[in-house]
């Protein structure tokens, strides 16, 4: 939904999720990235965002994806230190495990993965 508390909303799902999956170790980085992500879509996309959710044990890596029917691939920038948004792909970057973008015909998705590195 093209709503700016779908966030929040997304956040708690996560959460939830990775809780109930014995994957809490990973819930506040998932949660932080995912934000970004989504924050990106409903800044960019005056259309609804898309987010999918994929645990693969072998190897142990949670996957979180966003897509959207924004033109343009997004990219991280080069912000100025006082500059009040742009760090969001920087984030993810430094956070994420592994990171990417998918052009398809009508938008793009924005992906990232954490491999759980401790129990729950």
């Amino acid at each position: 939904m093209h709503d700016p508390r779908a966030v929040g909303v997304v956040r708690a799902t996560l959460r939830s999720i990775l809780n109930a999956a014995r994957l809490g170790c990973v819930a506040d980085t998932v949660e932080l990235l995912a934000s970004e992500l989504v924050t990106n879509a409903y800044r960019h996309s005056r259309t609804d965002a898309y987010v999918s959710m994929d645990w693969d044990p072998d190897p142990a890596r949670f996957q979180v994806t966003v897509w959207d029917h924004a033109p343009g691939i997004a990219a991280r920038a080069e912000v100025p230190p006082d500059a009040e948004s742009g760090r969001g792909l920087g984030i993810v970057d430094a956070c994420a495990d592994e990171w990417g973008v998918r052009e398809y015909p009508q938008g793009k998705a924005v992906w990232f993965s954490i491999a759980p590195k401790g129990e729950a």
